[in-house]
């Protein structure tokens, strides 16, 4: 969800990552630099239990199961939950683990008791007014509100409650919005943080968080 790319994507097409090969849509955010930056970030075990929040086309999902690990992912998007379908369909044969995928917000849709090792989330983080929004779901995966932390605040809150013991979750974070915001939502929390990857765009820093419940 970089800065760089401010309007939808127009046209399907085809997307090649490494051996995966993924099907793209216009009502669907793209892979960018955030996208290849996380997926390469997360240290993934084979059968490691690993939730995707907002999983868009896949891709962070099926790279994921490409190395062993049983994946849940999820999108509040209908589009983006019938596209990745789709695209588990297409790399089946590449994969050494599992991908399951489920439509709804954020953790709404599991199930008692369901932890994972790893959670993942690429959240909607560039700061928004309502006159630079496009509407449609293109706007559901790149507003983060005024702050640009709106919906990061509200994954940090239900962290706690679906991490394994010894579990770490990884999420993007934009230089766009307020690094000391952030600092104050993960102490809020209780949660220990340490960035692990960092990518310079032109007009912005991305960087990736890997969080853990505080000692």
């Amino acid at each position: 969800m970089s800065s760089l790319s401010t309007t939808p994507p127009s046209t399907p097409s085809i997307f090649h990552y490494n051996d995966l090969v993924i099907a793209l849509h216009p009502e669907v955010y793209d892979p960018a630099e955030d996208s290849f930056l996380l997926l390469e970030s997360i240290k993934v075990d084979s059968k490691d239990a690993i939730l995707e929040i907002g999983t868009g086309c896949g891709l962070i999902a099926l790279g994921c199961a490409r190395r062993g690990a049983k994946v849940l992912c999820t999108d509040i998007n209908p589009f983006a939950v019938q596209l990745t379908r789709h695209n588990i369909e297409r790399n089946r044969h590449l994969l050494k683990g599992v991908v399951e995928i489920r439509q709804g917000d954020l953790f709404s849709v599991l199930k008692k008791k369901e932890l994972f090792k790893i959670i993942i989330f690429n959240p909607p983080y560039l700061p928004t007014k309502k006159k630079e929004k496009f509407g449609g779901w293109f706007d559901v995966a790149t507003d983060g509100g005024r702050n640009g932390l709106n919906v990061t605040k509200r994954f940090l809150r239900e962290l706690h409650q679906h991490l394994q013991r010894n579990g770490c979750a990884y999420f993007i974070f934009s230089s766009l919005s307020r690094r000391l915001t952030l600092e104050c939502y993960l102490k809020n929390e209780g949660l220990s943080a340490c960035i692990v990857a960092r990518h310079l765009c032109v007009d912005e820093e991305l960087d990736v968080y890997r969080v853990t419940p505080a000692d």
